[in-house]
């Protein structure tokens, strides 16, 4: 999986195959503790991870910078 461009400069997409409800945003207390879902939650600069038929979508708070999130995110994705 790879962080994708969106034309939010505080969103990026993942394409991913997933059992959750599209349309909404997953809810950490949801989620299992080894998930990558929450790993990426719990990086302080991420803000929420939106759900769209078979992709999610990652928003970054606004005053993060996306070079940093990237590795941070890319490293846990490459554990799955």
């Amino acid at each position: 999986m790879e962080l994708l461009e969106t034309p939010n400069p505080n969103a990026k997409k993942i394409n991913i195959q997933h059992d959750k409800i599209v349309g909404e945003y997953i809810n950490i207390q949801d989620l299992d503790q080894d998930s990558f879902e929450l790993r990426i939650l719990n990086l302080p600069e991420i803000d929420s991870i939106f759900v769209g038929p078979n992709f999610y979508t990652i928003l970054k708070k606004a005053n993060a910078d996306w070079e940093s999130i990237s590795r941070d995110i890319n490293t846990i994705l490459d554990k799955i």
